[in-house]
């Protein structure tokens, strides 16, 4: 996982809507770590919000449009106006339609607007979470210890929650792999945010699909920041937890919510099912050089990563192949397929966008379909034909 790692296009415009909405993206991002975007109300504000304010402000005097008045004004935009009625030049595609920054009932950022935040070059590695992951990996490439940084991705993404006792006993726990890592764990769990409280009942409640806090809403129902989880058509609520549970209950940062855990339990599913179709699956290789190194008994070597991005021209902004160590033959980028059903043209708009032909985008159930042919039919590598540009690889998906 590379979620920092920006790449530039000449066919990418910094027209002024793109600067715009990577400034005003970063501040509610940075007004969501200090709280809540939706009582932003207090001066001075963030930097990163006066600047966001300012620029929007000036934008809309330059197209001789209604500017916001004030940053409590510019987070209703952020929540109410769909990002494709706003007063900005964008390239075409890049901004889904009704798309929004915050979501409305909440007003906590959504995933588009942490995909535009990283898309800013001097707030990719904040907002990413990549900085945490390189700490890990350094210490287990320090100790010889891949089992450690395995097991600290795999706590990542089956406990995004964990108590104050958890945090303190897991470590130690008989079985764990987590070594010299214990430490670590309080810089990326945080106590979990007031916003996740029911004031009630006096508790938390997780998500029964990807495990994170959910939202209690004015309305009396529950939101999850999870764009899938609150897709599938209602939230499922998992494990309650007191608000003194344990010591108090500890949030994983949203960083690693949205870039580790999430992408985290897809790759988990289908290196599971994978395997049980007869590959060979070894998760984030190379101290999470990328997610899954897939061997095939015919001999084709796949590093896959998994993705699910609001934004197929942000998603194919980023596309690059990982390092070449652990090796491997192809690189695949791996979508869940219920993105081409929401979003036809998902794969056009990532191929008008991407800088360069690896990796292959992919869905999930076309990596599944063809890893059953190829392990049936124990069918060679060298016969698998590259894809058209905006296609599926022929002969392999």
């Amino acid at each position: 996982m590379n979620p920092d790692r920006t790449v530039r296009t000449a066919r990418w415009s910094e027209a002024d809507g793109v600067l715009l909405l990577r400034s005003v993206a970063t501040a509610m991002v940075r007004l969501g770590e200090a709280g809540d975007p939706g009582t932003a109300s207090a001066v001075p504000y963030p930097e990163e919000a006066q600047r966001a304010l300012n620029a929007t402000v000036l934008t809309c005097l330059l197209l001789k449009a209604r500017p916001p008045e004030s940053l409590p004004e510019l987070v209703e935009w952020a929540a109410r106006r769909p990002l494709d009625q706003w007063p900005v030049t964008l390239p075409p595609d890049v901004v889904p339609p009704e798309a929004r920054l915050l979501d409305e009932v909440t007003r906590q950022p959504t995933q588009l607007c942490y995909e535009w935040a990283v898309d800013a070059e001097d707030s990719a590695a904040r907002y990413s979470g990549q900085h945490h992951m390189s700490v890990v990996a350094q210490r287990c490439r320090e100790e010889k210890y891949p089992e450690a940084y395995r097991a600290f991705r795999l706590l990542l993404v089956r406990r995004p929650v964990l108590t104050h006792r958890e945090l303190a006993t897991l470590p130690a726990a008989a079985g764990s792999d987590l070594g010299s890592l214990g430490d670590l764990l309080y810089d990326v769990y945080q106590p979990a945010p007031a916003g996740h409280l029911d004031r009630e009942r006096r508790s938390y409640v997780s998500c029964k699909r990807c495990h994170g806090l959910l939202h209690p809403t004015t309305g009396g129902g529950l939101w999850c920041e999870q764009r899938r989880c609150h897709e599938a058509g209602t939230v499922r609520r998992g494990r309650e937890y007191r608000a003194d549970e344990g010591g108090g209950v500890q949030l994983l940062i949203r960083p690693l919510r949205q870039w580790v855990s999430a992408p985290g339990l897809m790759e988990k599913r289908l290196a599971d099912q994978l395997t049980d179709i007869g590959a060979e699956v070894e998760l984030w290789p190379g101290f999470g050089a990328y997610g899954m190194r897939v061997r095939f008994p015919s001999g084709p070597t796949l590093a896959v990563d998994c993705k699910d991005w609001t934004s197929p021209a942000l998603l194919g902004r980023r596309a690059a192949p990982p390092p070449p160590d652990p090796p491997y033959d192809r690189c695949l980028w791996v979508i869940p397929a219920g993105r081409l059903r929401d979003h036809p043209d998902f794969r056009a708009v990532f191929e008008r966008y991407r800088p360069s032909a690896s990796p292959e985008l992919v869905t999930d159930r076309e990596l599944l379909r063809t890893a059953r042919r190829l392990v049936a039919a124990g069918r060679p590598y060298e016969d698998i034909n590259p894809a058209a540009p905006g296609e599926a690889p022929e002969g392999l998906f």
